[in-house]
């Protein structure tokens, strides 16, 4: 009876936000927690036992990350309403037009598709918006401030988080560094900072990457933690993608655009740019397609499928619907 209890109580788990490094549990389903039931399914992963635990939890007893734990800097925004705004811009480089009056808006808790072939123009938007480059003509507002003259640290500390395709991580610290290095500018307490971590990995099922360095993650791997360590912007407002599907597989694409898609739900606004629409025309709310620095179509997917200049200059004569 005794030997009983006692392996009972050896297979009790104290699950908090705050978890240790050497054992991380990751839930088996996060629809679970909308479920009514008492009992949760977890996954143990122990770092010198590369076995697979399962284990039942108690309800009652887990502390969790909620959708909460990145306060996006939304309060003022209701879904919809425009937050950014591109009024008629235009940039030339080296004397060559690039961008020729280019108009359009961003609604909070949208995704928007900037697509077109390479060349086109997106990159250089990209850049304006950050403030990387500034404009020859025309206005960039953000909740209706000017941003034209503002530097790129500035921008970035009203909301505006830039990843760029060839850029991310530092190779050789970990997903836990990475995060930490961002997250220590805006939180001095360094518990504070471990438990943001670990409810931000827990919350989007990565607590696995803790401890491992950027270099040795996956594709789909690397682009998650790079996102993350974006987000880690305590103002950011709009998530800015430059080809976040390029050089992946199948399977990380669509796992991408399910995380996009989680960002989304927790309010965050996202710009993706691409040249292949069909990656990720999907999870797109709105699209607009640029040639030779020009809007030559903008729309919902369904309307760019049907649009005839699409279809003959971007999508392919071979296209059908």
């Amino acid at each position: 009876m005794d030997k009983e209890k006692n392996k009972i109580k050896k297979q009790k788990i104290k699950v908090k936000a705050e978890m240790p490094k050497e054992k991380k549990l990751i839930l088996e389903k996060k629809y679970l927690l909308n479920e009514k039931k008492d009992t949760l399914v977890l996954k143990q992963i122990v770092n010198d036992d590369p076995t697979k635990n399962i284990i039942k939890i108690n309800k009652s007893n887990l502390k969790l990350a909620s959708s909460n734990i990145m306060r996006f800097a939304i309060e003022k925004n209701k879904k919809n309403d425009e937050i950014l705004n591109i009024s008629k811009i235009s940039k030339s480089l080296g004397g060559k037009p690039i961008l020729k009056n280019i108009s359009f808006s961003l609604n909070s808790g949208q995704i928007l598709g900037l697509l077109g072939p390479n060349g086109a123009g997106k990159s250089t938007l990209f850049n304006l918006i950050v403030g990387k480059i500034y404009p020859d003509r025309g206005e960039i507002k953000l909740n209706n401030e000017i941003l034209n003259d503002l530097p790129i640290h500035k921008r970035a500390l009203k909301g505006i988080s830039l990843l760029e395709q060839h850029k991310g991580l530092f190779g050789n610290m970990t997903a836990y560094e990475n995060l930490y290095a961002i997250l220590e500018l805006y939180i001095e307490d360094k518990n504070k900072i471990e438990s943001k971590i670990f409810q931000l990995l827990s919350y989007f099922g990565l607590q696995y990457l803790a401890d491992v360095k950027a270099n040795n993650m996956s594709g789909g791997e690397y682009k998650k933690i790079s996102t993350l360590q974006r987000i880690c912007n305590k103002n950011i407002k709009i998530l800015l993608l430059d080809e976040p599907m390029a050089a992946l597989d199948p399977l990380s694409i669509s796992s991408i655009k399910k995380f996009i898609l989680e960002l989304r739900e927790m309010g965050l606004s996202v710009i993706i740019t691409d040249h292949n629409f069909f990656a990720i025309q999907d999870i797109l709310d709105h699209c607009i397609i640029i040639r030779d620095g020009n809007i030559m179509v903008e729309g919902s997917p369904k309307v760019i499928i049907k649009d005839e200049k699409a279809i003959k200059y971007y999508l392919g004569s071979g296209f059908k619907i």
